[in-house]
């Protein structure tokens, strides 16, 4: 891990009021994109607010509510941008390859004959019980100038005061742990618009620090008003699979989850969402979907299928108990296994695909249209279907109390046989990138027209 020193570090000359050149605009035309004028001009699109003189009414006006609502709500532009920042610009800034940052950043409104913070403070005083070791970074969503700008302390109570101003877009790093910083009464005319975050350096990091933020009561831990982050490795410095690793951290953080498994339950979440059925669950393939469907539902006898299909689906069947009949079937994108309520949709990607009532089994194949490498899924409405199916796919393991997650193996008392036809989370993470990008209607891959007709092969004369 590499150490962070504060006291050396943040004064002025160093990271203390230093601006941070490589940033651009697009978070603040993000933000700008979900209020109903230019920022800089906010405060015309309602009446005027009186002048803030307690703590938590300077951070609790409509504007305030909106950007909150949007991000808690899922906004993913955004999470994926604030990511790109501080992985590509804060973190190498600091010198860091990881560290503890705010999870939502603090919008702040400056409005005219107003202040965007009531007191003047340092984060670590005892009105806002921040914990030392903290590195403030502030982001100009609007122009910040004259007395719409914030004031800070070149040094800690040295009362000599630098007044920050800002362009669009720029980013700058300050000591607010322990500087004392403050607005004036804003006489410019216009809003201006930015938001603040803190990094915690791990060596800084004490998870038993009990005080908490003063607006929102949340403790200053990891998973809490921390998420880890981190940077982006500079070329050849590690081996690929560290590179790897380093990306499914990302998406973790992206994502705000704090496991693998957390990163798996997404990806069934998304998927299941786009196709209209109430459950997901991912395997390693099609094939396998398609079996534990047959197993799930006791299949016995003949499954009847269309001649021309892929030859696994027939190998599966017979691997299931059952009996294979193939029968003339025009078919596109997608078909029943008769007379079981299970589809192969392996070649098939389209929104509201689900039918009611029905197992319908996907592929993440190379060639198929979210192509991960190899991959599966089960679609289903079933809630008994959907958790038996998440246990025989890993073994027999039994799921956590927390629903995502399942019980460390040393202290699992397994109670079925399963299956070992689990998708790992980093094939998952794969997925949920690709599935961002796909479309709602896309064309069927395959049809009866396309595949060869097994019924030429001797093994299934």
């Amino acid at each position: 891990m590499i150490e962070f020193n504060f006291s050396e570090e943040m004064v002025y000359g160093k990271k203390h009021l230093a601006k941070v050149k490589i940033c651009g605009e697009k978070l603040a035309t993000l933000v700008e994109g979900i209020f109903p004028s230019e920022l800089r001009e906010l405060h015309g699109t309602r009446e005027k607010y009186q002048l803030f003189t307690q703590l938590g009414m300077d951070t609790h006006t409509d504007f305030h509510k909106r950007f909150y609502q949007k991000i808690d709500g899922g906004w993913p532009e955004f999470q994926e941008e604030y990511t790109r920042l501080i992985r590509e610009v804060v973190l190498p800034h600091l010198g860091l390859e990881e560290a503890l940052v705010q999870t939502t950043p603090n919008l702040r409104c400056h409005l005219p004959d107003n202040v965007a913070v009531v007191v003047k403070h340092h984060d670590s005083d005892e009105a806002h019980r921040h914990p030392k070791g903290e590195i403030n970074f502030i982001y100009a969503l609007t122009d910040m100038y004259d007395t719409n700008t914030f004031l800070v302390e070149k040094m800690p109570r040295s009362g000599d005061f630098v007044r920050m101003e800002m362009k669009r877009g720029e980013l700058t790093s300050f000591n607010g742990n322990l500087c004392d910083h403050y607005n004036e009464i804003n006489k410019t005319g216009v809003t201006r618009c930015s938001f603040d975050f803190r990094v915690l350096p791990l060596n800084y990091y004490d998870e038993t620090y009990e005080k908490k933020s003063v607006t929102k009561e949340m403790k200053y831990v990891e998973g809490g008003y921390y998420t880890r982050f981190t940077a982006v490795p500079k070329p050849g410095a590690r081996d690929i699979w560290d590179m790897e690793k380093q990306k499914f951290k990302g998406v973790m953080e992206k994502y705000g989850v704090q496991d693998a498994w957390g990163v798996v339950d997404i990806f069934e979440k998304r998927m299941a969402e786009y196709a209209g059925s109430k459950y997901a669950v991912t395997v390693d393939n099609c094939t396998n979907a398609l079996f534990l469907s047959l197993k799930y539902l006791g299949a016995a006898g003949k499954v009847i299928i269309p001649a021309r299909t892929w030859v696994s689906v027939p190998c599966t069947i017979r691997n299931a108990g059952c009996e294979v009949e193939f029968k003339d079937m025009e078919w596109s994108g997608a078909y029943q296994l008769h007379p079981y309520p299970i589809y192969d949709g392996a070649v098939r990607m389209k929104r509201g695909m689900y039918k009611k009532g029905t197992f319908h089994c996907l592929s993440f194949h190379i060639r198929k249209h979210i192509p991960i490498g190899k991959g599966g899924m089960i679609l289903t409405d079933s809630e008994e279907a959907y958790k038996w199916f998440r246990t025989v796919r890993y073994s027999g393991r039994t799921i956590a109390p927390d629903g995502v997650n399942y019980v460390l193996y040393k202290e699992d008392r397994i109670e079925t046989t399963g299956w070992n036809m689990y998708m790992t989370p980093e094939q998952a993470a794969r997925g949920l990138d690709l599935l961002e990008r796909i479309g709602d209607d896309n064309p069927d891959q395959e049809s009866s027209g396309t595949c060869k007709d097994l019924r030429d092969f001797k093994c299934y004369q």
